[in-house]
C-alpha cells in the first residue's frame, strides 16, 4: 500500500507536474490556460483608479428604436419614459399586515421616524419625506424618493435605515419594490386557498402570500407551496421567509414546466390529486423594466433574448393553468416590456386553454395608474427585419421565431385586460400582469390525470413502523433526485420519546398535535422538533419520490445540553405562539415593569422582581419558561421566551427581537452588535482619514520648507 505521509504526496504531485509538461509540452501549472498554453491575464481594473470611476452609460438605441416601433407609450411621453429610466428607482417598504403588531409599528414609524425628518435639509435641499403609496390597501406601504445608497450614507436618514433593517430581520417589515407588490394583490388570496408559487425566489412576493394566508390573523385552513427551479436561490427563499413563521408552508425545487401531480387525502379518505386555488406565475424574464437597478441591461440588450425566453415562459405558464381548480385564478407577470414575452405568452396560452378567460383589471388597486395590454404588435428577428405573421417569416429565422409569438386572433381574448405599468407614470419600474380564471373544464383530461385523480385506499401501501425508531420506514431512505440530495421529513408517533421529557417541563396537554412534528435526522438525537400542517404532512408522506422538498413547516423546539436545562429540548422563540396555547406550566402573566426588566441588556436577578412573580420562579430548575404580557390599546399580546436560572431571568432572543419588543413597550432600543461594528467601522474609516489629511498636511508643510531653503541659498549666492 501506498505510504500516506505528507512527503509522499509532495513527491507525488511534483513528479505528477513533471509528467503533465512532458505530454503538453510546456511547464504545466493548475489553472485555466488559453490557446497559447498561456495563463489568463488579470483583470484591468476598466473603471480607472479608485475615486475616478466612470459615469454608467445608460444609453440603448436598439433598446429605444425597438419600443419606438411597437409604440408601447404614446409619442409626447417617449422623453420622460426614457428620463425616468435612467433615474435612480426610489426606495419602498411595506408593514406586514398579518402580524398582531402592525398597527403598533405603523404608529411608532411615523411618531418616532417620518416626524424627524420634517424641517431639516439634505444637501442644502429640503428632505424628501416618505409617501404613502396611494393604491397600496390599508396605507401600509410607501416610497421614499431617493435611492438605498443615498438612504445608507445619509446621516439624516440613519435612524430611520437602521430602524427598517432591524425589523426586516425581524418579520415586521419588507423592503420590496412597489410593482412587484402588484400581482399578489391581484391574486386576492383568502386563508381557505391552496396557493403555488411556481417561481418563487427571491421571495418578497412568496412573502405577500403568506400574508394573505394569515389575513385574519388566525391559522390557515390552506396551504402554499413556494417552488423554484435552483437549488441556490431555494435557500434564499428559506432565509427570506423564516421571519413569517407558518406551519402550513412548504419550500420545494422543482421544474416549473414539469411540476408533478401532488397526491392528498380528501374527506373521505381518499387519494386524489392536489388541484390549487391561486397560482402566481411570476416568470423568468429578460427583465428590461428593471433598467432603473440592473445597470447591466444597458450594455447587453438584445430583443433576440425574448424570442429565446418566449418557449419557456409559455411552458410554465401552461403548467400552471393545468394545476388549477375550477373558478380559481392564475397570474401572470414579468418585469419585461416586450410583448413577445407577455402578451404573446398569454394569447397563445388562452388559445391552448379554452376553458381560461382573462378578467378585467381596470377596478382592481384605484389609485394605481397603469396602461391596457397591447393588442397589435410585430416580431423582430434583428434590426431591420420585422414580420408581422408568421407566414411571411423566412425558413431561416424559423427557428428563432415561433407562431406563438403573434396577434393573430388577439382581438378575441380582450387583450387590453392586461396591465402595463411604466415607470414614468408613478415613478416605478416596468411590469407586466394579468389575471385569468379558469371557468370550467372543458378539455378532456389525459390517462395520467385519470388515473391520479382518486386512487382507492385499497391499493394504498400500509405504513411501514421501525419498531426502534417508530418512525415511517420509508420515509427515512433517501429520495432518488439529481443534484444536492435533502436530509428526509420524519414524522414521529406520538409515543416516541422525544415527548416524554416535554410533558414533564412544560406540561404540553394531550390536544397538541404529536403526529404532526417531525425531524430531518435519522439519528438518535434529534437536533430540532417542528409541525407541519396536516395537508403539508399529507403531500410529504405520499409524494416523497415525486417531489424534492427544501423546507416546510415551523420550528418549536431545539435539542440542548443537560447543563442548559433538564429538559432535552428548549422553547423556540419563532414558535412560541403555537407552542404557549398547549403549555400547562412555564407560562407566566408578568407586569410591564418585569417585562422590560426581562428585556433589558443584562440578566435580571429574580429578587428584583415583583414578588408574587418571584416567589413562583424562586424554586424553578434551569430552562425556557414564557413571559407574557397581557395587550393594552393597539399593542398586542406580548410573549418573550426567558431563561430563568438558579438567580436570574434573561430573555433568550435574538437583539432584533428584543429591540422590537422594547420598542412596541415605548423604550429606547438597544445597541446591538451589527450597530456596533458599524460604528465602530466609521470611526476607524474617520480616524484613517484625519490621519491622512495630517500627513498630507506634514509632507505639504515638509516641501514648503524646503523650497523655502532652497530659495534662500539661491538670494545668498546671488547676494556672495
Amino acid at each position: 500500500a501506498a505510504p500516506s505521509s505528507l512527503s509522499f504526496k509532495l513527491s507525488y504531485y511534483n513528479e505528477y507536474k513533471s509528467y503533465l509538461s512532458l505530454i503538453m509540452g510546456r511547464t504545466w501549472k493548475k489553472g485555466r490556460r488559453n490557446k497559447e498554453g498561456e495563463p489568463p491575464k488579470k483583470r484591468q481594473n476598466t473603471q480607472g483608479a479608485p475615486g475616478d470611476w466612470k459615469e454608467i452609460d445608460k444609453s440603448c438605441p436598439d433598446f429605444e428604436d425597438y419600443y419606438k416601433s411597437l409604440a408601447i407609450v404614446p409619442e409626447p411621453e417617449w422623453d420622460t419614459f426614457m428620463q425616468h429610466f435612467r433615474d435612480e428607482l426610489p426606495a419602498t417598504f411595506r408593514i406586514i399586515n398579518s402580524r398582531n403588531d402592525s398597527e403598533s409599528m405603523c404608529n411608532i414609524l411615523k411618531t418616532k421616524y417620518f416626524s424627524k425628518l420634517e424641517g431639516i435639509k439634505v444637501n442644502e435641499k429640503p428632505a424628501p419625506l416618505p409617501q404613502l403609496l396611494p393604491w397600496y390597501p390599508g396605507e401600509l406601504a410607501w416610497q421614499l424618493n431617493m435611492s438605498r445608497a443615498e438612504i445608507r450614507y445619509s446621516p439624516e436618514y440613519l435612524s430611520l435605515h437602521q430602524f427598517l433593517v432591524a425589523e426586516a430581520e425581524k418579520g415586521s417589515f419588507a423592503r420590496q419594490e412597489a410593482v412587484s407588490m402588484i400581482p399578489p394583490l391581484l391574486l386576492d388570496v383568502k386563508p381557505h386557498h391552496n396557493i403555488i408559487d411556481l417561481c418563487a425566489a427571491p421571495g418578497s412576493k412568496t412573502l405577500q402570500i403568506l400574508e394573505g394566508l394569515h389575513a385574519d390573523r388566525s391559522a390557515p385552513t390552506g396551504i402554499f407551496i413556494a417552488n423554484d427551479g435552483d437549488y441556490k436561490r431555494c435557500h434564499m427563499l428559506v432565509t427570506q421567509t423564516k421571519r413569517f413563521n407558518n406551519p402550513s408552508y412548504m419550500i420545494t425545487n422543482e421544474d416549473a414546466t414539469r411540476f408533478p401531480n401532488l397526491k392528498v387525502f380528501d374527506e373521505n379518505n381518499n387519494l386524489k390529486v392536489l388541484k390549487f386555488d391561486r397560482i402566481l406565475c411570476d416568470v423568468p424574464c429578460t427583465g428590461d423594466g428593471t433598467l432603473r437597478k440592473n445597470y447591466a441591461i444597458w450594455a447587453k440588450w438584445d430583443q433576440r433574448q425574448a424570442l429565446g425566453i418566449h418557449k419557456l415562459q409559455r411552458r410554465i405558464l401552461l403548467r400552471g393553468m393545468d394545476m388549477l381548480n375550477d373558478g380559481g385564478k392564475i397570474v401572470y407577470s414579468t418585469c419585461s416590456l416586450n410583448p413577445i414575452e407577455n402578451e404573446a405568452t398569454v394569447l397563445s396560452a388562452l388559445k391552448d386553454r379554452p376553458s381560461f378567460k382573462l378578467i378585467p383589471t381596470e377596478g382592481m388597486l384605484p389609485g394605481l395608474k397603469r396602461e391596457t395590454g397591447l393588442q397589435k404588435w410585430k416580431v423582430m428577428h434583428h434590426p431591420g427585419v420585422w414580420y408581422e405573421r408568421f407566414e411571411d417569416v423566412q425558413e431561416k429565422h424559423r427557428k428563432a421565431i415561433a407562431p406563438t409569438m403573434f396577434c393573430e386572433g388577439a382581438e378575441e381574448y380582450n387583450l387590453d385586460y392586461c396591465m402595463r405599468v411604466y415607470p414614468h407614470q408613478q415613478n416605478t419600474g416596468g411590469f407586466f400582469i394579468c389575471v385569468m380564471e379558469k371557468v370550467c373544464e372543458k378539455s378532456v383530461p389525459s390517462e395520467e390525470t385519470q388515473n391520479d385523480t382518486i386512487i382507492s385506499e385499497e391499493n394504498s401501501e400500509k405504513p411501514n413502523i421501525h419498531k426502534d425508531t417508530n418512525v415511517l420506514v420509508d420515509k427515512m431512505k433517501w429520495k432518488n433526485f439529481q443534484g444536492y440530495r435533502e436530509d428526509p421529513f420524519i414524522f414521529l408517533q406520538p409515543d416516541a420519546k422525544a415527548f416524554s421529557s416535554l410533558k414533564d417541563f412544560y406540561g404540553l396537554s394531550d390536544s397538541f398535535p404529536y403526529q404532526h412534528v417531525f425531524v430531518r435526522s435519522e439519528e438518535t438525537k434529534q437536533r430540532n422538533l417542528s409541525i407541519a400542517d396536516k395537508k403539508i404532512k399529507d403531500i410529504i408522506e405520499q409524494n416523497n419520490k415525486r417531489i424534492k422538498v427544501i423546507h416546510c413547516g415551523l420550528k418549536l423546539f431545539s435539542y440542548c445540553k443537560e447543563e442548559f436545562s433538564p429538559c432535552n429540548y428548549r422553547l423556540l422563540q419563532e414558535g412560541i405562539h403555537f407552542t404557549s396555547k398547549y403549555m400547562g406550566t412555564k407560562v407566566y402573566d408578568v407586569s410591564f415593569s418585569d417585562m422590560t426588566k426581562a428585556l433589558g441588556a443584562d440578566p435580571t436577578p429574580k429578587a428584583e422582581l415583583e414578588a408574587g412573580l418571584s416567589t413562583e420562579l424562586k424554586d424553578m430548575p434551569k430552562g425556557i419558561i414564557v413571559f407574557r404580557l397581557a395587550s393594552e390599546g393597539i399593542r398586542p399580546v406580548i410573549l418573550v421566551a426567558v431563561y430563568s436560572t438558579v438567580n436570574h431571568v434573561k430573555s433568550y432572543i435574538t437583539e432584533e427581537e428584543r429591540n422590537h419588543y422594547r420598542m412596541l413597550l415605548g423604550l429606547e432600543p438597544l445597541v446591538t452588535k451589527r450597530e456596533k461594528k458599524k460604528i465602530a467601522s466609521i470611526q476607524h474609516h474617520q480616524q484613517k482619514k484625519a490621519e491622512t489629511a495630517k500627513r498630507i498636511a506634514e509632507e505639504k508643510k515638509l516641501n514648503q520648507n524646503e523650497d523655502n531653503c532652497e530659495e534662500r541659498t539661491e538670494s545668498s549666492h546671488d547676494v556672495l
